[in-house]
């Protein structure tokens, strides 16, 4: 092992006295505008202890290094995290096995939202992992400017262990904002609130977003005219590859007369990567996570190339993971932002790993799809199906909805052709059928906008 500070669970300090909470103090912020040197340095140092830590006390890495062969005596610099291997989801369904603290430690528990998979993964969170979990939202908000001047509406739900919420609620806290917990209401319910405490941002899912700008004009009032100047996109993109605003984010920052600033996020990997106010992609954390960015087999891609996202988030005490495999298609952006900030950035999530499709010979995602049609005033909602043809081809249904009975959709064909270069075939279906289809919060928390039926 390394000679490194260890951990006391029972006082929650390393050997060197200092307190884990300590450690997600503001000092570390400024490795945002640090050199690449300095960068790694620091970074290094926290992932070999981050390392040493996870094999000490988590009886499913211990074991597996082993029977692997892996000594981490013979890790001693950052690039040596490629000797290790991949995490994956379905490693994270024994909790017992890779929690590191003893259960009485443990101040919360988290669920994923399962949009992936059958079963959501358990995530358990001790004190200092919601320390760790402040701080992160803490510098994540702030990049996008929100301060303690502003009131923040969250329309995210603090409850069912879902952690985007209790995150952004803590983050705002540690700025010192006005805090209004909204949750996951009716698009009614917000926009009241926001007339209520005179909220000056919203986080939440565009479509949620939309949703709420969309009751103000129904009711003859009009959001761009609200308090309202910042719009903190969750969950759903914003962005195109080459980090063009979609439809769907022209469409609110219209309506709105704010701001949107995009954002990236899992609850395994609890961190956020947030826009700056130069709104260039998500800016990495160094302090927070090492980030590496994986071909098909498993090996580095060069900056500006894309593939798999793999995440280890530093610093994590009650279930830490290494080298987790996300399932999201991104890229590196290396170039200095015009912010200062000189780490580098990640770009919109271009879909997911298990839902990339080919399509008459062209690589496609779902969501590309569905993102070329949100956000125009004629598409109302819809989803994606996709199954096998008799030669294995894939098949791609897309289910529309749109706001006019007597629309019959031709004109989609021509913003698909153009945007992705595919056109699938196209069911029109009505707009309660595809809120039915859509929405299945008794079952999932998210909008459900893609199945697989292969």
């Amino acid at each position: 092992m390394h000679n490194m500070k260890q951990f006391d669970h029972q006082h929650n300090i390393y050997s060197d006295g200092s307190l884990v909470a300590d450690f997600f103090a503001k000092k570390h912020a400024p490795l945002q505008f640090a050199g690449e040197v300095e960068t790694k340095t620091v970074q290094t140092q926290l992932f070999l202890r981050h390392l040493n830590y996870t094999v000490t006390h988590s009886a499913f890495y211990r074991e597996w290094y082993r029977k692997e062969g892996i000594d981490i005596a013979g890790i001693t610099d950052l690039d040596d995290i490629r000797k290790l291997p991949l995490t994956r989801k379905q490693d994270l369904s024994d909790t017992g096995q890779l929690l590191c603290v003893d259960p009485r430690e443990i101040v919360d528990v988290c669920l994923t939202s399962a949009t992936s998979g059958a079963t959501p993964t358990i995530i358990p969170l001790t004190s200092s992992d919601l320390s760790r979990l402040a701080y992160n939202e803490e510098i994540a908000l702030a990049m996008s400017g929100v301060d303690e001047t502003d009131t923040l509406l969250v329309c995210a739900a603090l409850d069912r262990c879902f952690m985007a919420g209790i995150a952004y609620f803590l983050g705002g806290v540690k700025l010192k904002a006005q805090m209004v917990r909204s949750g996951a209401g009716s698009a009614s319910q917000h926009w009241e609130m926001i007339k209520f405490t005179h909220a000056t941002a919203i986080v939440g899912v565009p479509s949620l977003i939309h949703k709420i700008g969309q009751y103000a004009l129904d009711n003859q009032e009009d959001p761009a005219h609200s308090t309202i100047k910042k719009l903190i996109a969750i969950g759903e993109p914003t962005k195109d590859e080459n980090l063009t605003l979609l439809p769907i984010a022209r469409e609110l920052e219209r309506m709105w007369n704010a701001n949107i600033y995009s954002t990236y996020a899992s609850s395994e990997i609890a961190t956020t990567f947030c826009e700056c106010e130069a709104r260039c992609g998500g800016h990495l954390r160094p302090e927070l996570n090492v980030v590496e960015i994986l071909d098909h087999d498993g090996a580095p891609v060069p900056d500006g190339e894309k593939g798999e996202v793999v995440v280890t988030p530093l610093g994590v005490t009650g279930m830490p993971l290494i080298r987790f495999k996300t399932g999201d298609i991104s890229y590196l952006i290396p170039e200095k932002c015009s912010c200062g900030r000189t780490t580098k950035r990640l770009a919109p999530i271009v879909g997911r790993k298990k839902q990339m499709l080919k399509y008459k010979g062209t690589t496609v995602f779902p969501n590309a799809i569905l993102s070329v049609l949100e956000g125009d005033a004629r598409f109302y909602n819809g989803y994606i199906e996709v199954m096998k043809n008799d030669d294995q081809t894939d098949r791609i249904i897309l289910y529309a909805a749109l706001t006019r009975d007597d629309d019959q959709g031709d004109w989609m064909r021509d913003r698909l052709r153009a945007n992705v270069r595919v056109v699938p075939e196209i069911r029109i279906i009505t707009r309660e059928t595809a809120d039915k289809k859509v929405f299945q919060f008794n079952k999932k928390r998210k909008r459900m906008t893609f199945f697989d039926l292969r």
